[in-house]
């Protein structure tokens, strides 16, 4: 990949949701307590000190700041907790050191749209104390492979298969706790999912190498035991938008194929096939200018670093950029280690900045947020573009990426990609010209490790392939069971009008 690194304007989000598993019979530790008119919430947190797990519950179902008189000694926790609930429709599951509080559903779902056999739940993940919508957080259904991201507006749809009686969804963020939330049916509304900055008490943040450049030495090191060595075969919502200023001029989205090659040298390049997509557009001659970019698709799969190497996680980082430890926090209850990097100032090449997160355990590469070099991009106006018109003036101003993984049975994968890019155009002898935004995004909602998938040379997507021109109408049942990415309202307001114009036009 290195700092030549060819990618169109694009946002590409690629979710694995990893399988967790759940238990429903709790683990054998007993409790002793003797509580006076603490409330539920006070006692939970006494049996949370003596055993190590943490409890979550919908507060519609436990009044947690009624006081209760409790004494128990040296019983099985789970006997004391049905002793303090006293509710015999209660039930308990085991995720990690997390013990998520429930009431199982009495009827399986009704489905909101029968034609696809699924409940649609939607909802909001937010910032507790501020409010602020979490873009791009994941969203999973434990003990499953299925998974989606919110989108920038931190909106989400999620469809709930009906064999599974009592959904469990699993929300993360970067540097907040994740939360895990109990599905009832029927489904009453949208929800909001209200997340909580992590702040790590300081006795956790124990740095037990001082030095980045050995950390992310060691972190290359490590990277055959803690990525998965075999192929995999993965289901994706991709989708990508070019934007003229405010003007939505294309917007495409298709449910892929991918058949994901291991994390080794040499190993199987990916493949991706389309099974099911759409594309509208509405540009006129002078938008055409600069239409021609580098396939999404393939482009949005080099973001994964750890199988595309880019120069500053090469053999050689340490000569190219300078390293610092700036910062320690969570993710998906995991410690993290934040290292920045950036070119050294006497290299005049075209190099990223940004920062790396490090499993503070494993040491594995969890994500990255990086971007060329500001100050550097303007003098490389033909990066990301196949051709233009000879009488066009094409300024690169932002190229943005993010990517991530998730572990899956110890190994990990590809979970998250983003690319954002922007440009200025101006034709020669004009004033004044044009911003383009080029966005992608691509979503796994499914991962089938070990699996390798044949996609058949007459089915596998080109480098230049683009999205099949089909008609656009925004049908809710289009998708079927796939989970897609909720568009954002101002996204949606364009897709609309589009779709009126186009109406209008073929009337």
């Amino acid at each position: 990949m290195g700092s030549r690194l060819v990618i169109p304007l694009q946002i590409a989000i690629l979710f694995v949701s990893s399988i967790l598993e759940g238990q429903e019979s709790l683990p054998e530790i007993h409790v002793t307590l003797n509580a006076r008119n603490r409330t539920i919430n006070q006692v939970l947190d006494e049996i949370t000190l003596q055993t190590g797990y943490n409890f979550t519950y919908d507060a519609r179902l436990i009044e947690g700041s009624e006081k209760v008189r409790f004494r128990v000694e040296g019983i099985p926790m789970e006997e004391a907790l049905d002793s303090l609930l006293v509710n015999p429709r209660l039930s308990y599951r085991v995720i990690g050191r997390n013990i998520v509080i429930y009431q199982r559903n009495e009827s399986p779902p009704s489905p909101l749209v029968p034609e696809i056999d699924r409940s649609v739940l939607k909802g909001k993940v937010i910032d507790s104390r501020s409010g602020k919508p979490l873009d791009y957080a994941t969203i999973a259904l434990i003990g499953t492979s299925l998974g989606s991201v919110s989108n920038q507006a931190g909106e989400f749809s999620f469809k709930l298969p009906p064999e599974i009686a009592d959904p469990i969804l699993v929300i993360s963020y970067m540097g907040y706790k994740d939360v895990y939330h109990t599905v009832a049916y029927p489904l009453r509304g949208e929800i909001v999912i209200a997340l909580e900055k992590e702040t790590i008490p300081l006795q956790e943040v124990i740095i037990r190498y001082t030095d980045p450049v050995a950390l992310l030495r060691e972190a290359l090191n490590r990277i055959p035991s803690n990525y998965l060595q075999d192929p995999s075969t993965m289901v994706a919502y991709y989708r990508e938008s070019v934007q003229r200023n405010e003007h939505c001029m294309l917007f495409s989205e298709a449910v892929l194929d991918v058949a994901k090659g291991p994390y080794r040298p040499g190993s199987l390049s990916d493949q991706v096939r389309i099974r099911k997509g759409r594309k509208i557009s509405d540009t006129s001659t002078e938008d055409t200018v600069i239409i021609k970019l580098y396939s999404g698709i393939y482009s949005s799969l080099n973001l994964d670093v750890i199988k595309e190497r880019p120069d500053f996680l090469s053999d050689d980082f340490q000569d190219l950029y300078d390293l610092e430890f700036s910062d320690m926090m969570t993710y998906r209850n995991r410690l993290v280690y934040v290292i920045s990097f950036a070119q050294k100032h006497y290299i005049t090449d075209l190099m990223f900045q940004g920062r790396i997160y490090l499993d503070q355990e494993n040491l594995a590469v969890l994500a990255a947020d990086f971007e060329f070099n500001p100050n550097l991009i303007h003098k490389h106006p033909g990066l990301f573009l196949i051709s233009h018109p000879p009488r066009v003036h094409i300024r690169p101003v932002v190229a943005r990426y993010h990517v991530d993984y998730r572990a899956l049975d110890g190994q990990y994968h590809l979970s998250q990609v983003r690319a954002e890019m922007e440009m200025k155009v101006r034709k020669r002898r004009e004033w004044f010209g044009s911003r383009y935004k080029i966005s992608l995004e691509m979503a796994i909602t499914g991962v089938e490790p070990g699996h390798q998938l044949r996609i058949s040379m007459s089915d596998r997507v080109k480098p230049n392939t683009i999205l099949a021109d089909q008609p656009f109408d925004f049908d809710p049942l289009f998708w079927g069971i796939y989970n897609t990415i909720e568009p954002e309202a101002t996204l949606m307001e364009s897709i609309q009008r589009i779709e009126h114009n186009l109406l209008e036009i073929r009337n």
